[in-house]
Protein backbone atom coordinates (compact mmCIF):
# COMPACT_ATOMS: atom_id res chain seq x y z
CA UNK A 1 0.00 0.00 0.00
CA UNK A 2 1.68 3.55 -1.17
CA UNK A 3 1.08 6.22 1.43
CA UNK A 4 -1.08 8.91 0.34
CA UNK A 5 1.64 11.41 0.39
CA UNK A 6 3.42 9.86 -2.32
CA UNK A 7 0.16 9.22 -4.07
CA UNK A 8 -0.74 12.81 -3.86
CA UNK A 9 2.72 13.48 -5.70
CA UNK A 10 2.52 11.40 -8.49
CA UNK A 11 -1.13 13.05 -9.12
CA UNK A 12 0.69 16.28 -9.01
CA UNK A 13 3.52 15.01 -11.62
CA UNK A 14 0.98 13.17 -13.98
CA UNK A 15 -0.86 16.71 -13.99
CA UNK A 16 2.22 19.11 -14.33
CA UNK A 17 3.47 17.04 -17.00
CA UNK A 18 0.31 17.01 -18.93
CA UNK A 19 0.02 13.76 -19.64
CA UNK A 20 -3.67 13.79 -18.57
CA UNK A 21 -6.35 16.58 -18.47
CA UNK A 22 -7.08 16.73 -14.52
CA UNK A 23 -8.78 19.23 -11.85
CA UNK A 24 -6.05 19.32 -9.03
CA UNK A 25 -8.26 18.73 -5.52
CA UNK A 26 -8.00 21.54 -3.11
CA UNK A 27 -6.97 20.76 0.38
CA UNK A 28 -8.86 22.54 2.95
CA UNK A 29 -9.21 21.92 7.03
CA UNK A 30 -12.83 22.60 6.79
CA UNK A 31 -15.67 21.27 4.80
CA UNK A 32 -17.75 24.47 5.50
CA UNK A 33 -16.69 27.76 3.87
CA UNK A 34 -16.98 31.24 5.57
CA UNK A 35 -20.08 33.16 4.65
CA UNK A 36 -21.58 36.41 5.19
CA UNK A 37 -25.49 35.93 6.06
CA UNK A 38 -27.98 38.75 5.22
CA UNK A 39 -31.10 38.72 7.12
CA UNK A 40 -33.76 40.39 8.47
CA UNK A 41 -35.00 40.93 11.58
CA UNK A 42 -36.36 37.33 13.46
CA UNK A 43 -35.07 35.12 11.15
CA UNK A 44 -32.96 32.11 12.33
CA UNK A 45 -29.16 32.16 11.19
CA UNK A 46 -27.00 29.02 10.81
CA UNK A 47 -22.96 29.36 10.89
CA UNK A 48 -21.18 26.18 9.85
CA UNK A 49 -18.11 25.17 11.29
CA UNK A 50 -17.06 21.43 10.69
CA UNK A 51 -14.00 20.37 9.82
CA UNK A 52 -12.90 17.80 6.68
CA UNK A 53 -11.55 14.87 8.82
CA UNK A 54 -11.50 12.34 6.09
CA UNK A 55 -11.96 10.72 2.05
CA UNK A 56 -15.35 12.37 0.73
CA UNK A 57 -16.52 11.71 -3.05
CA UNK A 58 -12.88 9.74 -4.41
CA UNK A 59 -11.02 13.81 -3.35
CA UNK A 60 -7.85 12.64 -1.94
CA UNK A 61 -7.38 13.89 1.72
CA UNK A 62 -3.74 14.14 3.14
CA UNK A 63 -5.66 14.85 6.78
CA UNK A 64 -5.69 11.15 9.38
CA UNK A 65 -8.87 10.52 10.98
CA UNK A 66 -7.39 11.47 14.00
CA UNK A 67 -8.09 14.85 13.24
CA UNK A 68 -11.29 15.36 15.22
CA UNK A 69 -11.99 18.45 17.19
CA UNK A 70 -11.24 18.62 20.94
CA UNK A 71 -12.65 21.53 21.67
CA UNK A 72 -14.71 24.49 19.83
CA UNK A 73 -15.08 27.93 20.53
CA UNK A 74 -17.01 30.50 18.99
CA UNK A 75 -16.33 34.10 18.70
CA UNK A 76 -18.52 37.33 18.04
CA UNK A 77 -16.51 41.34 17.31
CA UNK A 78 -13.54 39.22 19.08
CA UNK A 79 -15.41 38.56 22.35
CA UNK A 80 -15.84 34.82 23.47
CA UNK A 81 -19.39 33.52 23.04
CA UNK A 82 -19.15 29.86 23.84
CA UNK A 83 -16.53 27.71 24.74
CA UNK A 84 -17.56 23.82 24.76
CA UNK A 85 -14.48 23.17 27.35
CA UNK A 86 -16.34 25.61 29.33
CA UNK A 87 -19.29 24.73 31.18
CA UNK A 88 -19.52 27.18 33.12
CA UNK A 89 -19.67 29.82 30.11
CA UNK A 90 -23.70 29.53 28.92
CA UNK A 91 -24.46 30.90 25.59
CA UNK A 92 -26.33 34.04 25.02
CA UNK A 93 -30.61 33.40 24.91
CA UNK A 94 -31.56 32.44 21.18
CA UNK A 95 -28.11 31.05 20.79
CA UNK A 96 -27.38 27.49 20.20
CA UNK A 97 -23.78 25.24 19.72
CA UNK A 98 -24.82 22.35 17.55
CA UNK A 99 -22.77 18.57 17.65
CA UNK A 100 -21.03 19.32 14.79
CA UNK A 101 -19.88 22.67 16.02
CA UNK A 102 -22.30 24.83 13.96
CA UNK A 103 -23.92 28.23 15.90
CA UNK A 104 -27.53 28.85 15.08
CA UNK A 105 -29.20 32.32 16.50
CA UNK A 106 -32.75 32.30 16.85
CA UNK A 107 -34.58 35.36 15.97
CA UNK A 108 -32.03 38.02 15.07
CA UNK A 109 -32.22 41.59 15.46
CA UNK A 110 -29.92 44.67 14.44
CA UNK A 111 -27.38 43.55 17.36
CA UNK A 112 -26.92 40.42 16.26
CA UNK A 113 -24.88 42.09 13.67
CA UNK A 114 -21.02 41.64 13.57
CA UNK A 115 -18.04 38.98 12.82
CA UNK A 116 -18.05 35.27 14.13
CA UNK A 117 -15.26 33.25 14.10
CA UNK A 118 -15.38 29.87 14.96
CA UNK A 119 -11.85 28.01 16.41
CA UNK A 120 -11.28 24.64 16.58
CA UNK A 121 -8.64 22.93 18.76
CA UNK A 122 -7.47 19.55 17.74
CA UNK A 123 -5.11 16.93 19.25
CA UNK A 124 -1.69 17.16 18.98
CA UNK A 125 -0.20 17.34 16.33
CA UNK A 126 -3.10 19.19 14.81
CA UNK A 127 -2.89 22.93 14.85
CA UNK A 128 -6.17 25.03 16.23
CA UNK A 129 -7.67 25.95 12.82
CA UNK A 130 -10.53 29.14 12.74
CA UNK A 131 -12.82 30.05 10.13
CA UNK A 132 -14.56 33.50 9.94
CA UNK A 133 -18.28 34.07 8.89
CA UNK A 134 -20.70 37.18 8.98
CA UNK A 135 -23.76 38.04 9.99
CA UNK A 136 -25.66 41.55 8.68
CA UNK A 137 -29.05 41.89 10.13
CA UNK A 138 -31.31 43.93 7.69
CA UNK A 139 -33.80 46.59 9.38
CA UNK A 140 -35.72 49.23 7.89
CA UNK A 141 -34.15 52.73 7.61
CA UNK A 142 -34.34 55.48 10.25
CA UNK A 143 -33.20 58.98 10.20
CA UNK A 144 -31.97 61.55 12.19
CA UNK A 145 -32.70 64.92 11.55
CA UNK A 146 -30.19 68.02 11.83
CA UNK A 147 -31.11 70.43 13.65
CA UNK A 148 -32.55 67.98 15.73
CA UNK A 149 -35.83 70.03 16.42
CA UNK A 150 -36.25 70.29 13.05
CA UNK A 151 -36.09 73.96 12.60
CA UNK A 152 -33.57 76.18 11.31
CA UNK A 153 -33.89 80.27 11.30
CA UNK A 154 -31.05 82.16 9.40
CA UNK A 155 -30.52 85.61 7.95
CA UNK A 156 -30.87 86.44 4.05
CA UNK A 157 -27.67 85.97 2.44
CA UNK A 158 -26.35 83.28 5.13
CA UNK A 159 -25.15 79.49 4.67
CA UNK A 160 -27.76 77.33 5.55
CA UNK A 161 -26.59 73.56 6.56
CA UNK A 162 -29.37 71.03 7.61
CA UNK A 163 -28.63 66.96 7.16
CA UNK A 164 -30.12 63.63 7.85
CA UNK A 165 -28.02 61.13 9.03
CA UNK A 166 -29.32 57.54 7.96
CA UNK A 167 -29.03 54.01 9.75
CA UNK A 168 -30.30 50.98 8.61
CA UNK A 169 -28.55 47.57 7.10
CA UNK A 170 -28.14 47.85 3.88
CA UNK A 171 -26.89 51.22 4.48
CA UNK A 172 -29.97 53.79 3.40
CA UNK A 173 -29.56 56.14 0.46
CA UNK A 174 -30.86 59.50 0.89
CA UNK A 175 -32.66 61.84 -1.17
CA UNK A 176 -34.75 65.35 -0.75
CA UNK A 177 -37.78 67.13 -1.11
CA UNK A 178 -38.59 71.24 -1.04
CA UNK A 179 -42.27 72.11 -0.68
CA UNK A 180 -43.40 68.72 -1.37
CA UNK A 181 -41.14 69.06 -4.72
CA UNK A 182 -38.08 66.53 -5.50
CA UNK A 183 -35.02 68.31 -5.62
CA UNK A 184 -32.90 67.50 -8.72
CA UNK A 185 -29.39 66.69 -7.02
CA UNK A 186 -26.39 65.15 -8.84
CA UNK A 187 -25.80 62.45 -6.11
CA UNK A 188 -27.85 60.96 -2.69
CA UNK A 189 -26.23 63.35 0.04
CA UNK A 190 -27.36 63.54 3.04
CA UNK A 191 -26.39 67.44 4.02
CA UNK A 192 -27.56 70.13 2.13
CA UNK A 193 -25.52 73.20 2.22
CA UNK A 194 -26.80 76.42 0.33
CA UNK A 195 -26.58 80.13 0.50
CA UNK A 196 -30.16 81.75 1.82
CA UNK A 197 -29.98 83.86 -1.28
CA UNK A 198 -33.71 84.48 -1.61
CA UNK A 199 -35.87 84.43 0.75
CA UNK A 200 -38.28 81.80 -0.99
CA UNK A 201 -36.07 79.82 -0.15
CA UNK A 202 -37.29 79.15 2.95
CA UNK A 203 -40.17 76.65 3.48
CA UNK A 204 -40.16 72.72 4.62
CA UNK A 205 -37.67 70.62 3.42
CA UNK A 206 -38.29 66.47 3.31
CA UNK A 207 -35.49 63.84 4.14
CA UNK A 208 -36.76 60.08 2.81
CA UNK A 209 -34.57 57.29 3.91
CA UNK A 210 -34.83 54.13 1.63
CA UNK A 211 -32.63 50.45 1.66
CA UNK A 212 -35.21 48.29 0.16
CA UNK A 213 -36.50 46.82 3.61
CA UNK A 214 -39.33 47.93 5.32
CA UNK A 215 -41.06 51.27 5.05
CA UNK A 216 -38.92 55.12 3.70
CA UNK A 217 -37.86 56.67 6.65
CA UNK A 218 -38.83 60.41 6.45
CA UNK A 219 -37.62 63.42 8.52
CA UNK A 220 -38.85 67.30 7.96
CA UNK A 221 -36.75 70.49 8.67
CA UNK A 222 -38.29 73.77 8.46
CA UNK A 223 -36.15 76.52 7.21
CA UNK A 224 -37.27 80.64 8.15
CA UNK A 225 -35.25 82.75 6.91
CA UNK A 226 -34.85 86.48 8.35
CA UNK A 227 -35.13 89.42 5.97
CA UNK A 228 -35.01 93.45 5.48
CA UNK A 229 -38.61 94.48 4.13
CA UNK A 230 -39.57 94.70 0.66
CA UNK A 231 -42.22 96.85 -0.67
CA UNK A 232 -44.15 96.87 -3.88
CA UNK A 233 -46.88 98.70 -4.84
CA UNK A 234 -49.65 97.88 -8.24
CA UNK A 235 -49.66 101.85 -8.85
CA UNK A 236 -47.11 103.90 -8.40
CA UNK A 237 -48.74 106.94 -9.77
CA UNK A 238 -52.56 107.90 -8.83
CA UNK A 239 -54.49 110.61 -10.55
CA UNK A 240 -57.28 112.50 -8.63
CA UNK A 241 -58.89 115.52 -8.10
CA UNK A 242 -59.87 117.71 -5.25
CA UNK A 243 -63.02 116.25 -3.35
CA UNK A 244 -62.68 113.18 -4.53
CA UNK A 245 -60.94 110.58 -2.90
CA UNK A 246 -57.40 108.44 -3.09
CA UNK A 247 -55.85 105.26 -1.63
CA UNK A 248 -52.41 104.76 -1.68
CA UNK A 249 -51.42 101.25 -1.13
CA UNK A 250 -48.11 99.31 -0.43
CA UNK A 251 -47.50 95.33 0.33
CA UNK A 252 -44.99 95.14 2.75
CA UNK A 253 -42.89 91.66 3.27
CA UNK A 254 -40.31 91.78 6.74
CA UNK A 255 -39.64 89.00 9.05
CA UNK A 256 -39.53 90.23 11.95
CA UNK A 257 -42.51 92.05 11.40
CA UNK A 258 -41.84 95.61 10.29
CA UNK A 259 -42.84 98.94 11.35
CA UNK A 260 -44.82 100.83 8.46
CA UNK A 261 -45.16 104.82 7.88
CA UNK A 262 -46.36 106.94 5.80
CA UNK A 263 -44.50 110.59 4.84
CA UNK A 264 -45.01 112.96 2.37
CA UNK A 265 -41.21 114.69 1.77
CA UNK A 266 -39.56 113.46 5.21
CA UNK A 267 -42.52 114.51 6.72
CA UNK A 268 -45.11 111.54 8.56
CA UNK A 269 -48.49 112.10 7.49
CA UNK A 270 -50.46 113.82 9.94
CA UNK A 271 -53.34 111.29 10.47
CA UNK A 272 -56.93 112.31 11.20
CA UNK A 273 -60.83 111.63 10.03
CA UNK A 274 -59.62 112.65 6.26
CA UNK A 275 -56.48 110.77 6.47
CA UNK A 276 -56.58 107.60 7.71
CA UNK A 277 -53.92 104.74 8.01
CA UNK A 278 -55.35 101.19 7.48
CA UNK A 279 -53.63 97.41 7.53
CA UNK A 280 -55.10 94.07 5.92
CA UNK A 281 -52.24 92.03 6.45
CA UNK A 282 -49.46 92.23 4.49
CA UNK A 283 -51.42 95.60 2.85
CA UNK A 284 -50.70 99.43 4.03
CA UNK A 285 -53.37 101.66 2.56
CA UNK A 286 -53.15 105.24 3.15
CA UNK A 287 -56.94 106.45 2.68
CA UNK A 288 -57.13 110.10 1.65
CA UNK A 289 -61.20 111.75 1.90
CA UNK A 290 -62.00 114.50 0.32
CA UNK A 291 -58.82 115.29 -1.92
CA UNK A 292 -57.69 119.05 -1.37
CA UNK A 293 -55.13 120.22 -3.90
CA UNK A 294 -52.36 120.68 -1.19
CA UNK A 295 -52.59 116.60 -1.01
CA UNK A 296 -50.60 116.43 -4.58
CA UNK A 297 -47.56 114.93 -4.14
CA UNK A 298 -44.98 112.33 -3.41
CA UNK A 299 -45.44 109.84 -0.33
CA UNK A 300 -43.20 106.98 1.15
CA UNK A 301 -44.26 103.97 2.28
CA UNK A 302 -41.41 102.88 4.71
CA UNK A 303 -40.71 99.79 6.47
CA UNK A 304 -38.66 99.27 9.50
CA UNK A 305 -37.39 95.88 11.35
CA UNK A 306 -34.76 95.20 13.29
CA UNK A 307 -32.17 93.55 9.85
CA UNK A 308 -33.12 96.72 7.95
CA UNK A 309 -35.58 99.22 5.74
CA UNK A 310 -37.28 99.57 2.77
CA UNK A 311 -39.58 102.26 1.10
CA UNK A 312 -40.96 102.97 -2.01
CA UNK A 313 -42.68 105.76 -3.41
CA UNK A 314 -46.33 106.81 -4.41
CA UNK A 315 -47.53 110.46 -6.58
CA UNK A 316 -50.48 111.16 -5.63
CA UNK A 317 -51.38 114.03 -9.04
CA UNK A 318 -54.19 115.71 -10.42
CA UNK A 319 -52.58 115.78 -13.74
CA UNK A 320 -54.17 113.09 -16.54
CA UNK A 321 -53.52 109.71 -16.59
CA UNK A 322 -51.15 108.19 -20.02
CA UNK A 323 -53.88 108.02 -22.79
CA UNK A 324 -54.57 104.84 -24.36
CA UNK A 325 -55.39 104.33 -27.74
CA UNK A 326 -57.61 102.26 -29.05
CA UNK A 327 -56.59 98.89 -30.50
CA UNK A 328 -59.35 98.18 -33.96
CA UNK A 329 -59.68 97.11 -37.49
CA UNK A 330 -57.06 98.32 -39.07
CA UNK A 331 -58.27 98.29 -42.60
CA UNK A 332 -61.24 100.68 -41.03
CA UNK A 333 -58.44 103.18 -39.84
CA UNK A 334 -55.98 103.09 -42.78
CA UNK A 335 -56.33 104.61 -46.01
CA UNK A 336 -54.14 105.60 -48.70
CA UNK A 337 -52.10 108.41 -47.78
CA UNK A 338 -53.50 108.79 -44.00
CA UNK A 339 -54.60 106.62 -40.92
CA UNK A 340 -57.21 107.46 -38.30
CA UNK A 341 -56.24 107.81 -34.32
CA UNK A 342 -58.21 106.97 -31.57
CA UNK A 343 -57.66 107.36 -28.46
CA UNK A 344 -58.75 108.01 -24.33
CA UNK A 345 -57.58 109.83 -21.56
CA UNK A 346 -58.95 109.37 -17.84
CA UNK A 347 -58.91 112.73 -16.22
CA UNK A 348 -61.40 114.08 -13.19
CA UNK A 349 -61.02 117.92 -14.50
CA UNK A 350 -61.53 118.56 -18.48
CA UNK A 351 -59.14 118.05 -21.04
CA UNK A 352 -57.32 121.68 -22.12
CA UNK A 353 -55.65 120.47 -24.96
CA UNK A 354 -53.81 117.18 -26.61
CA UNK A 355 -49.82 117.09 -28.04
CA UNK A 356 -49.75 114.17 -30.70
CA UNK A 357 -46.57 113.33 -31.43
CA UNK A 358 -45.31 110.97 -34.56
CA UNK A 359 -42.83 110.02 -37.22
CA UNK A 360 -41.77 107.24 -39.51
CA UNK A 361 -40.93 103.99 -38.08
CA UNK A 362 -37.46 102.62 -38.05
CA UNK A 363 -36.03 99.31 -37.05
CA UNK A 364 -32.96 99.60 -35.35
CA UNK A 365 -30.42 99.68 -38.15
CA UNK A 366 -27.62 101.80 -36.24
CA UNK A 367 -29.32 104.62 -38.15
CA UNK A 368 -30.38 107.59 -36.17
CA UNK A 369 -34.15 107.95 -35.81
CA UNK A 370 -36.04 110.24 -37.52
CA UNK A 371 -37.65 113.33 -35.89
CA UNK A 372 -40.78 113.54 -34.25
CA UNK A 373 -43.30 115.64 -35.92
CA UNK A 374 -45.92 117.30 -33.35
CA UNK A 375 -49.62 118.31 -33.64
CA UNK A 376 -51.58 120.43 -30.84
CA UNK A 377 -55.48 119.33 -31.34
CA UNK A 378 -57.86 121.11 -29.21
CA UNK A 379 -60.18 118.81 -26.99
CA UNK A 380 -63.90 118.77 -27.07
CA UNK A 381 -66.41 119.48 -24.82
CA UNK A 382 -67.50 116.36 -23.20
CA UNK A 383 -68.00 115.09 -19.05
CA UNK A 384 -65.09 113.07 -17.72
CA UNK A 385 -63.41 111.62 -16.36
CA UNK A 386 -63.26 109.58 -19.68
CA UNK A 387 -62.33 111.80 -22.51
CA UNK A 388 -62.55 110.73 -26.39
CA UNK A 389 -60.85 111.57 -29.49
CA UNK A 390 -60.27 110.65 -33.06
CA UNK A 391 -58.11 112.03 -35.11
CA UNK A 392 -57.20 111.43 -39.04
CA UNK A 393 -53.41 112.17 -39.84
CA UNK A 394 -52.99 113.21 -43.65
CA UNK A 395 -50.46 113.28 -46.03
CA UNK A 396 -48.61 109.98 -44.61
CA UNK A 397 -46.71 108.15 -47.37
CA UNK A 398 -48.69 105.31 -49.02
CA UNK A 399 -47.39 101.23 -48.01
CA UNK A 400 -45.12 102.75 -44.52
CA UNK A 401 -45.34 101.89 -41.34
CA UNK A 402 -45.48 105.39 -38.25
CA UNK A 403 -45.13 105.41 -34.98
CA UNK A 404 -46.58 107.79 -32.61
CA UNK A 405 -47.24 108.84 -28.92
CA UNK A 406 -49.60 110.92 -26.91
CA UNK A 407 -49.39 113.95 -23.94
CA UNK A 408 -52.82 115.66 -22.42
CA UNK A 409 -52.91 118.32 -20.27
CA UNK A 410 -55.37 119.38 -17.79
CA UNK A 411 -55.93 122.38 -15.08
CA UNK A 412 -52.83 120.99 -13.06
CA UNK A 413 -50.51 120.41 -16.05
CA UNK A 414 -49.74 117.30 -18.81
CA UNK A 415 -50.06 113.84 -18.26
CA UNK A 416 -46.68 111.76 -18.59
CA UNK A 417 -46.64 110.19 -22.44
CA UNK A 418 -48.86 107.18 -24.03
CA UNK A 419 -47.47 104.20 -24.88
CA UNK A 420 -46.17 104.45 -28.29
CA UNK A 421 -48.59 102.55 -30.78
CA UNK A 422 -47.00 101.71 -34.14
CA UNK A 423 -49.01 101.89 -37.47
CA UNK A 424 -48.82 101.73 -40.77
CA UNK A 425 -51.20 103.14 -44.15
CA UNK A 426 -52.07 100.82 -46.77
CA UNK A 427 -49.77 98.17 -48.01
CA UNK A 428 -47.84 98.67 -45.73
CA UNK A 429 -45.50 95.59 -44.56
CA UNK A 430 -46.67 94.62 -41.48
CA UNK A 431 -44.46 91.77 -41.13
CA UNK A 432 -41.32 90.87 -39.14
CA UNK A 433 -43.16 90.35 -35.77
CA UNK A 434 -44.87 94.07 -36.64
CA UNK A 435 -48.71 94.20 -35.52
CA UNK A 436 -50.96 96.98 -36.60
CA UNK A 437 -51.51 98.47 -33.87
CA UNK A 438 -49.11 97.84 -31.50
CA UNK A 439 -48.44 99.75 -28.05
CA UNK A 440 -45.12 99.69 -27.26
CA UNK A 441 -43.81 101.38 -23.24
CA UNK A 442 -42.29 104.76 -24.24
CA UNK A 443 -39.12 103.48 -22.32
CA UNK A 444 -38.06 101.36 -24.76
CA UNK A 445 -34.82 102.10 -25.74
CA UNK A 446 -35.29 101.86 -29.61
CA UNK A 447 -38.41 104.73 -29.55
CA UNK A 448 -36.89 107.37 -27.50
CA UNK A 449 -39.26 110.41 -27.29
CA UNK A 450 -38.70 113.96 -27.48
CA UNK A 451 -37.12 115.54 -24.16
CA UNK A 452 -39.87 118.63 -24.39
CA UNK A 453 -43.29 116.58 -24.72
CA UNK A 454 -45.24 119.90 -23.21
CA UNK A 455 -43.63 122.78 -24.98
CA UNK A 456 -45.80 124.90 -26.67
CA UNK A 457 -46.50 124.18 -29.99
CA UNK A 458 -43.91 125.34 -32.81
CA UNK A 459 -42.70 124.50 -35.87
CA UNK A 460 -41.52 121.06 -35.25
CA UNK A 461 -41.48 118.69 -38.51
CA UNK A 462 -40.11 115.87 -40.29
CA UNK A 463 -39.47 117.47 -44.16
CA UNK A 464 -40.06 113.97 -45.33
CA UNK A 465 -43.74 114.14 -44.36
CA UNK A 466 -44.40 117.77 -44.82
CA UNK A 467 -43.54 117.22 -48.84
CA UNK A 468 -46.46 114.68 -49.09
CA UNK A 469 -48.85 116.77 -47.51
CA UNK A 470 -52.13 116.74 -49.25
CA UNK A 471 -53.44 119.85 -47.61
CA UNK A 472 -51.63 121.56 -45.19
CA UNK A 473 -51.89 125.18 -43.31
CA UNK A 474 -48.32 126.29 -42.14
CA UNK A 475 -47.88 128.79 -39.45
CA UNK A 476 -45.18 129.43 -37.12
CA UNK A 477 -47.72 128.78 -34.14
CA UNK A 478 -49.17 125.31 -35.33
CA UNK A 479 -49.17 122.56 -38.05
CA UNK A 480 -53.16 121.92 -39.22
CA UNK A 481 -53.30 119.10 -40.89
CA UNK A 482 -57.27 118.35 -42.47
CA UNK A 483 -59.36 115.20 -40.75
Amino acid sequence: MFPKVFILSVLLSVCFLNLFDCAVPVITEFLSVPTTVKARENNSVLLPCYLNTGSSGGIINIKEDGAFATTIKWYKNKDLLVDSSDPDLHLPDGHMLWSNGSLEIFRVQPEDTGEYVCEIIRPKPWSTVKQTHAIEVMHPPSVSPFPPTGFLQVKLGEEVRISCTPSGVPYPIVSWNFQNEELKLIDHREMLKFTASDRYLAGVYECSAVNGVGEAATAQIELNIIYPPELMTSRSWIHTAPTHRAQLECKVSADPQAMVTWLKGEVPVPLDSRVVSLVDGDKYTLLIRNVQKSDFGIYTCRAINELGQGEITIQLSGVPNPGVFKKTDDNALAGKNSYKLIWEVDSYTPIIEYNLWFRLYRPKTGLSKPDWTKLTIPTEHNSGPVYSKAYTIKGLKEGTIYEALLVSRNRYGWSKPSPILRFGTLGADVSNDLATPVQIHTQDDSNIIPLDLTASSSCIHSGSVLITLLISVITCNNIIFVG
